[in-house]
């Protein structure tokens, strides 16, 4: 379900013809899923960049791959036309910071796809369906990584709101009016229920699913992913012109 509401994203971008197959793409914090989804869909022009040494060039390949903490990145200012992460902040000391430097190396815009901060999520931490910390991906890496700073501590899982995602932008750039888009999808926690082993509640999860389809469809901002969307300004200010 997560790759599939992160196709649908990628999908919308290229009919909206925000991005095409020749665009130059930076991916921070990626590996072979990233990999999978940009080659199915024939992208041609692709950097991806993690702090995990596992994932070299060969496990990566037709794109380019580097060695990069996305909180320093080592690129200059513009050098890719999008930069785009997919579950990947959360894992971050300051994810501000990490967001603001893929807005620094961008040249058109940022794709930021991570859990959204929400009632219903909220409620789901609390009744113990999903998690404040992702003991889930250290786990599924032995303990040896995948946590903070893909470390073998357990990372806390920072959730995102529009307006503070909008903040945070206009922070570091407050030269213009930027264009931003939000979607959103819903990402049921089998994978967590499967390696917590919950057997109990994993019977609820399927009548859960149904419910919250048809809740989210009346409130789509209640979904528990979200993916978000920041253009440079095509122009500045008019008090920065003066």
């Amino acid at each position: 379900m997560r790759r599939r509401f992160v196709q649908q994203v990628f999908e919308k971008l290229l009919k909206a013809e925000q991005v095409n197959l020749c665009s130059n793409l930076l991916v921070v914090a990626g590996g072979t899923a990233e990999r999978n989804l940009l080659g199915d869909f024939g992208f041609e022009n692709v950097t991806i960049t993690n702090l995990d040494s596992v994932e070299a060039s060969s496990h990566l390949e037709p794109y380019q791959w580097a060695h990069e903490d996305v909180q320093n990145l080592s690129y200059p200012d513009n050098s890719f036309q999008w930069v785009i992460v997919v579950d990947g902040l959360h894992h971050c000391t300051s994810p501000h910071r990490a967001l603001t430097e893929m807005y620094r190396v961008c040249a058109q815009g940022v794709v930021v796809i991570e859990a959204r901060d929400s009632l219903l999520m909220r409620a789901a931490v609390r009744l113990g369906f999903s998690s404040t910390y992702e003991l889930e991906a250290v786990a599924a890496q032995g303990g040896r990584s995948g946590g903070l700073e893909n470390g073998p501590i357990p990372n806390h899982i920072y959730r995102w709101t529009e307006r503070e995602f909008k903040k945070t932008i206009r922070s570091c750039d407050p030269t213009g009016n930027h264009g931003f888009d939000f979607y959103y999808g819903l990402n049921l926690p089998y994978e967590t229920a499967d390696l917590r082993g919950w057997n109990i509640r994993k019977l609820f999860l399927k009548p859960a699913e149904l419910l919250l389809t048809f809740v989210t469809a009346l409130l789509p901002k209640q979904k528990n992913s979200i993916a978000m969307i920041a253009m440079r300004p095509t122009s500045v200010h008019p008090w920065i012109e003066q």
